[in-house]
């Protein structure tokens, strides 16, 4: 079976991978993850830049415990950026695995 892969939008770069049936089934599982994780990024960034002007706009913001909420979201933003990073760099190991 050959798999094709396309890189760039300008620059169509084609490379032609000719192996057994289960590696591209591999590639292409891990290319699903990597478009459902490109989803909830859409999904939770409005969330945090929402929550930011909630936090900072003068009639919306929380009249106690400001430092405690401003803190509580630096740690939360932290948790899901160092998660989503180390998600991202599995599936680029597993895809680039795969293809080895």
């Amino acid at each position: 079976m050959v798999l094709t892969i396309e890189e760039d939008f300008v620059e169509k770069e084609i490379f032609n991978v000719q192996d057994t049936v289960v590696q591209p089934m591999k590639v292409m599982l891990l290319i699903n993850k990597a478009h459902d994780m490109w989803l909830l990024n859409i999904y939770i960034i409005p969330l945090f830049i929402s929550i930011i002007f909630v936090l900072f706009y003068k009639p919306l913001r929380p009249r106690k415990n400001i430092k405690l909420y401003v803190a509580l979201f630096i740690l939360l933003l932290a948790a899901f950026i160092i998660w989503d990073v180390y998600v991202h760099k599995e599936i680029i190991e597993g895809i680039s695995n795969a293809l080895k």
